[in-house]
């Protein structure tokens, strides 16, 4: 970062945190904030859309999935990948789901993404067992959680630190060999404070792999361990010291080759034999210390964190020919039906039919230091509610892939081909950025007026080596800097009805790329909508929002799950001009007591529909197809127009059932307008989970859970080599002793 954007923006960042220092204030705020939400009361009164999923929700269908999790929420588009949801594609407001990346993510309030500022695809993200909530955020709200906020935030909280010596042992096992081991333990033993837990989880897959003498495992392991310990200080002056520590890693037997549509619709679960070798590794090492001030009214929060991670996927990338590519196979496999035979186990009988498979190593780092302040105080009779947060945040990516021939031999068999192994890319991006906001809550009678300005400077490069020599070729830069204001309000009309409204500038931060300078995502957004009550929202609680996201300026980024994306373009953004996402979410929940049985109940519904406002050239396949014409008024791939929820419950005494049934309609696989050719379609389904649990001790807890009930088959997704299948039926037992 230049010196002058560095200096600007620390005095800037200087004189908005220290305007709560010398204001009076009157109500206090405790020092151990769990959500950032405030809570499910705050969030009917919050300026913006936001949605709380807690501890109970969370054990109520013991999801592992977050794409299951988020199915509850509207304004979330998601994109299956591999049915565990070990990487979770999503979307809030029509943003691309595509490895998350149009969205911040966060872990207590920290971003978690391996590189969210020079990588941001999220090919990490926490382990759900571990969590007792998830906080999404969308419209004004979202304007505190950067460098993503055209369509909003997840924040996914951790297990906090018990107050009395507490532990629980949950163990799990189902289909597939499905089997999940978690346990921990902490408390607070005067001012000290620990949290110790331990996760194992790992399945043998529901794939089944071709090849004579193949291993039919396609599943995977996972491991997770963390340490928290805290140190408190009450008193006038009351402080809280925090350490948290993990360690994660991964092993999967994931690919990316799909199948063709008619061998999906005979056996959907099926895998070809090409992918036999491909596996993905990962590690992950996660540091946060956090000092927490609370001085009268006044809380100020730091936190200094760095989160490193290492990735290897081995997987096959195409034949050893620029002629004939999977997706040409795939798509039309007799015109290359040799081709298709290779991928199906049968012998390669030239060198254009050889395997290219290779290994995409990835290190990446993410560091910083925040500081956020909160303070409430009286200001002409008017109450306010002060947050100012700063960080200084650096994270980089390097990339060192490699590729090798394979033949096909009789039987599946692959076998390396001597000499054929090569280095095929060697880059570095790098970003450090500074983000400063202050969002202020007025209260007038039964009216809160927030008010936003985040200001985001960022200076990011990308580096490229010679893949033979390893030596520095090129290198250019990207400098950006932006306000982003944001107005919201929210109105008690009634004691029944309330109204919101907002407006704000999103953005997405542009990645440095090989040559030339790319555009930020930039947007103007609007959100109008009512939470009601009473007879309007029969006897329950209710919410309906309106939105609109207009972009300037749209983008998308080159990457291997697009399929299209040469590897020396991988992770380069294109522009596509203007486009339009707009939609509808609404929500509704009710307790019903009846007798002595408890009744659940809740839906959402999302409607959404996104356009691209010019006509271009997709030059890299970031939007669809490479060298596909995408004209004004395409549909924008990947988002379903309608997405529907319904949840039902029973419960009594010590039993519980609860059934959760999701509906998305059709969807593109590229944009395109009009009917959906079958090439391009994924077609709608409806998925039904089921759930149950009994209490059988005060102390042990026996539960089911039975996903897809209906065993449903259905299209996770296309892209990007071919036609790939939600999970199946699958049945699991589990039992939770606390102690």
């Amino acid at each position: 970062m230049n010196s002058s954007s560095a200096v600007y923006s620390f005095f800037l960042a200087f004189g908005l945190i220290s305007i709560p220092l010398f204001v009076v204030a009157e109500d206090g705020i405790e020092l151990d904030n769990i959500y950032i939400t405030g809570g499910k009361d705050e969030i009917l009164k919050q300026p913006g859309s936001a949605t709380l999923i807690d501890d109970v929700a969370l054990e109520t269908f013991e999801y592992t999935d977050l794409h299951r999790i988020l199915n509850a929420v509207p304004g979330v588009n998601i994109q299956e990948e591999d049915g565990y949801g070990l990487r979770p594609n999503i979307g809030l407001r029509g943003t691309s789901p595509e490895r998350s990346k149009k969205i911040t993510v966060m872990e207590d309030g920290i971003l978690s993404g391996p590189a969210p500022y020079s990588a941001p695809a999220a090919y990490y993200f926490p382990n759900m067992s571990r969590m007792s909530a998830v906080e999404v955020f969308k419209g004004p709200s979202a304007i505190q959680f950067g460098p993503a906020t055209v369509g909003g935030a997840i924040n996914l909280v951790s297990r906090e630190i018990p107050y009395e010596s507490t532990g629980e042992l949950d163990i799990q096992y189902g289909s597939d060999n499905f089997q999940r081991y978690n346990a921990y333990q902490g408390q607070q033993i005067g001012q000290f404070g620990y949290l110790i837990e331990g996760l194992n989880v790992s399945a043998d897959g529901f794939k089944n792999l071709d090849g004579a003498g193949a291993k039919d495992n396609t599943g995977f392991e996972r491991n997770d361990v963390n340490f928290q310990t805290s140190w408190q200080i009450l008193g006038e002056v009351s402080q809280l010291f925090l350490i948290k520590l993990g360690y994660a890693d991964e092993i999967a037997n994931e690919t990316y080759l799909g199948l063709t549509r008619n061998d999906f619709e005979d056996d959907a679960n099926r895998r070809y034999a090409a992918s036999r070798l491909d596996k993905s590794e990962w590690n992950h090492q996660q540091f946060q210390f956090t000092h927490q001030l609370e001085i009268d009214d006044l809380v100020v929060t730091t936190d200094v964190y760095r989160n490193n991670f290492d990735r290897d996927w081995f997987k096959i990338n195409g034949f050893n020919t620029g002629l004939v590519t999977i997706d040409d196979v795939l798509s039309d496999p007799v015109t290359h039906e040799s081709y298709y035979n290779v991928l199906k186990g049968e012998a390669s009988t030239n060198l254009d039919e050889q395997l290219r498979i290779g290994n995409n190593g990835r290190k990446f780092f993410s560091q910083g230091i925040q500081t956020r302040i909160n303070d409430s105080f009286e200001f002409f009779g008017l109450k306010n509610d002060l947050e100012v947060g700063i960080r200084i945040h650096q994270d980089q990516v390097k990339r060192d892939h490699t590729e090798q021939n394979y033949k096909m031999l009789a039987g599946g068999t692959l076998q390396a081909v001597e000499g054929s192994y090569k280095t095929t890319t060697r880059n570095t991006n790098d970003a450090l950025a500074i983000a400063v906001y202050v969002q202020d809550k007025i209260t007038i009678d039964e009216t809160v007026v927030s008010l936003g300005l985040r200001h985001e400077n960022i200076e990011s490069s990308k580096t490229i080596y010679g893949t033979l020599s390893g030596v520095k070729t090129s290198e250019n830069k990207l400098t950006q800097s932006v306000w982003l204001p944001g107005i919201g309000v929210y109105s008690q009309l009634t004691d029944n009805v309330g109204v919101l409204a907002g407006i704000y500038k999103g953005f997405t931060a542009a990645t440095a790329g090989a040559s030339g300078e790319t555009k930020p995502e930039e947007s103007t957004n609007v959100e109008l909508g009512s939470r009601f009550s009473g007879t309007w929202a029969l006897e329950g609680q209710a919410e309906v929002i309106a939105f609109v996201n207009d972009y300037s300026e749209f983008s998308g980024t080159c990457s291997f799950a697009q399929g299209s994306c040469d590897s020396n373009n991988t992770g380069e953004q294109a522009n596509a001009g203007s486009a339009v996402v707009y939609g509808l979410e609404a929500g509704w929940n009710r307790q019903l007591l009846i007798g002595e049985f408890m009744l659940p109940l809740s839906s959402t519904y999302t409607y959404s529909q996104g356009e691209f406002g010019d006509t271009f050239v997709d030059t890299s396949g970031a939007f669809g197809e490479t060298g596909q014409v995408i004209e004004s008024g395409y549909e924008i791939g990947y988002l379903p127009k309608h997405r529907l929820n319904v949840q039902v419950g029973i419960g009594r005494d010590k039993w519980k059932l609860n059934s959760s049934i999701l509906y998305q309609s059709e969807m593109r696989n590229v944009p395109g307008e009009g009917n959906i050719q079958k090439a391009d379609l994924i077609e709608a389904h409806t998925v039904v989970d089921i759930s149950a649990s009994y209490q059988y001790l005060t102390d042990l807890q026996f539960y089911s859970t039975l996903d897809n009930l209906l065993n449903e088959q259905y299209v996770a997704g296309v892209k990007p080599y071919g036609f790939r299948p939600g999970k199946p039926r699958s049945i699991n037992v589990g039992a939770k002793y606390s102690f």
